[in-house]
């Protein structure tokens, strides 16, 4: 298992850095949206470590295609570039009837699944590359047809799922998904996501992905109890941490994670 860190904003370039030049990270995942006014040699020479690319606001179910292949041309130079270990991107809504929402809002599963087939079809082809999908922090009980939409979205078109642990248990508090519901999607992918996650501030309350506290006693048992289902040859743990970043609490998260996975810093597998 690899572990790595989410490099989202340029400010915590000389801590992702000091992170790999120190063994506490074996790889750097580039939140690549923030990234593309710099040449992409540039990203390459900044990290003495592999790259795998996330994308944030491609809004490929939402987006004209002219934007999509507007966007697709500029990464596919990232991509030769930056050779990266995978390139993964969002399932979810960023608009309704025109209107952007303040947070991202879960799919209608089993309503969306064809328009979502083909729009992951054409963005694969458009990028040349394999895409792994993100899962969402469900609220509400539609979450609980994620994992078979998952699964089947996996074997029509080829895509894989960039499987979030704390999402999955961020779903688990909220309504009550099983995590074992997840074992066949866990399965089936190398790549993985892990952050923290608070309460909302608002009531009702729920348990939101807000990326800003250190990983919950839930998330680390988790990934002990399916320890054998993650662990593999090529697997990836990205950290996720984008506020109330202190290197000892991020070393600190990280450090847990390599205590679950067992493998010494350097990335040994």
């Amino acid at each position: 298992m690899l572990i790595g860190l989410n490099f989202t904003l340029g400010g915590t370039l000389e801590l992702v850095q000091r992170l790999a030049k120190e063994g506490e990270i074996d790889y750097c995942e580039l939140l690549i949206d923030n990234f593309l006014q710099v040449p992409p040699s540039e990203l390459r020479d900044a990290f003495a470590c592999p790259i795998g690319l996330h994308i944030m606001f491609s809004k490929f179910l939402e987006s004209d295609a002219a934007y999509l292949e507007s966007m697709a041309e500029r990464l596919r130079e990232y991509i030769d570039v930056l050779k990266p270990l995978y390139i993964s991107d969002h399932l979810a809504r960023f608009t309704h009837k025109g209107r952007t929402l303040y947070h991202l809002a879960e799919l209608d599963y089993p309503n969306e699944y064809h328009h979502v087939r083909q729009r992951v079809d054409w963005w694969q082809e458009k990028l040349g590359q394999r895409l792994y999908l993100e899962n969402y922090p469900s609220i509400m009980d539609g979450g609980h047809d994620a994992p078979e939409f998952f699964e089947r979205l996996v074997q029509d078109t080829g895509a894989g799922v960039l499987f979030d642990a704390s999402n999955a248990v961020c779903a688990q508090l909220n309504c009550g998904l099983g995590l074992d519901r997840w074992l066949n999607v866990i399965d089936s992918t190398t790549h993985f996501h892990v952050a923290g996650y608070s309460l909302s501030i608002l009531e009702p309350k729920v348990v939101l992905d807000t990326h800003d506290v250190e990983l919950s006693p839930e998330t680390l048992a988790f990934l002990t109890r399916y320890k054998d289902h993650f662990d593999k040859p090529n697997a990836t743990m990205t950290y996720e941490r984008d506020e109330n970043i202190e290197y000892d609490d991020i070393v600190s998260d990280l450090r847990k994670l390599r205590a679950i996975f067992g493998h010494p810093k350097g990335g040994t597998q």
